[in-house]
């Protein structure tokens, strides 16, 4: 389940990596939407031992992740410049990431707070 959450915060970081423009009077779910997610959408994760996950977000900070029959749920929030999902029934708190660069296919690396590395790419 912590697995899922961590992937689920790697496709989050989208936004970090793009330079976006913060709402002044947003609230944080708002601003978590637009700056650490880059909008709502799908993403599809991919760990160093080649784990594949797709993980959607929402407008309002809400993410779920799927990795084959394995899904988790939760909700994202943008704490000091990283992207840190909280996934629910997982008592280990929140898991966050900074995003890298954006690559020409829009892929970028997110690394946990942990030293975990991941690929993420949004999903058409």
């Amino acid at each position: 389940m912590k697995k899922l959450a961590l992937l689920a915060g790697v496709a989050a970081l989208a936004a970090c990596s793009e330079a976006a423009p913060e709402a002044e009077a947003a609230p944080e779910t708002v601003e978590v939407a637009e700056t650490a997610v880059g909008g709502p959408g799908t993403y599809e994760v991919t760990y160093g031992d080649g784990t594949v996950v797709t993980m959607t977000s929402t407008e309002d900070g809400k993410f779920s992740s799927v990795n084959g029959d394995q899904t988790a749920t939760g909700t994202v929030a943008q704490v000091d410049g990283k992207a840190c999902f909280d996934a629910d029934g997982d008592e280990e708190g929140a898991m966050c990431w900074t995003a890298g660069e954006t690559a020409p296919d829009g892929s970028w690396v997110a690394t946990s707070d942990a030293g975990e590395t991941v690929t993420v790419k949004p999903v058409a």
